[in-house]
C-alpha cells in the first residue's frame, strides 16, 4: 500500500551513517571529514547528547585567509588551534524520525538551513537534509 503524498516520514530519507564531531576538536579537524565523507555538516556531540551543528559554510567564515598567512600550511595549524564550538550553531533545531518529509521541509526553507539532525528523544539518531528531501521528492514523482 503507497503511503499518501506527503505522509512520508524523515526516518525513511534520513542519513543514519553519521560523522559527527565534539566541540573542543579542532577546526582542521572539521575539515578533514566534511571532506573525507563529502559531507557539509557535522553534528556536534558531547557525553552522547547534541550540543551543535558546524557547516562547510560556519568553517569558511572563521577560516583564515591567505593575506593574513603566508602559506597553507600556517592556515592549518591556526586551524588546529580553534575548536569547533567557536563555529559551531549551538543548540540548532533539530527533528524526530516520525516527523513527516514536508514538515522537515518546511522548516530547512524557513529558517534557510540545510540540514536537521534527527533526535529519538536524546539520542542522535541521524540526519535529514535538503539533498535527500530532494531525493524523496525524485522517488515520489519518477515514472
Amino acid at each position: 500500500m503507497k503511503k499518501r503524498k506527503g505522509a512520508e516520514q524523515v526516518r525513511d530519507y534520513m542519513s543514519s551513517s553519521l560523522v559527527t564531531v565534539g566541540a573542543d576538536d579542532s577546526l582542521q579537524t572539521a575539515i578533514d571529514l566534511l571532506r573525507r565523507y563529502n559531507v557539509r555538516e557535522l553534528p556536534v556531540v558531547e557525553h552522547g547528547k547534541l550540543v551543535g551543528i558546524v557547516t562547510d559554510r560556519d568553517l569558511r567564515l572563521v577560516a583564515p585567509s591567505y593575506p593574513l598567512f603566508r602559506d597553507q600550511e600556517e592556515i592549518r595549524h591556526h586551524l588546529s588551534n580553534l575548536k569547533v564550538a567557536s563555529a559551531m550553531t549551538p543548540d540548532p533545531f533539530f527533528v524526530s524520525p516520525d516527523t513527516t518529509l514536508l514538515e522537515a521541509a518546511g522548516i530547512l526553507r524557513d529558517r534557510r538551513i540545510g540540514s536537521l539532525p534527527v533526535l529519538e528523544g536524546q539520542r542522535l539518531v541521524g540526519i535529514i537534509s535538503v539533498t535527500d528531501i530532494l531525493g524523496a521528492f525524485i522517488d515520489q514523482n519518477a515514472g
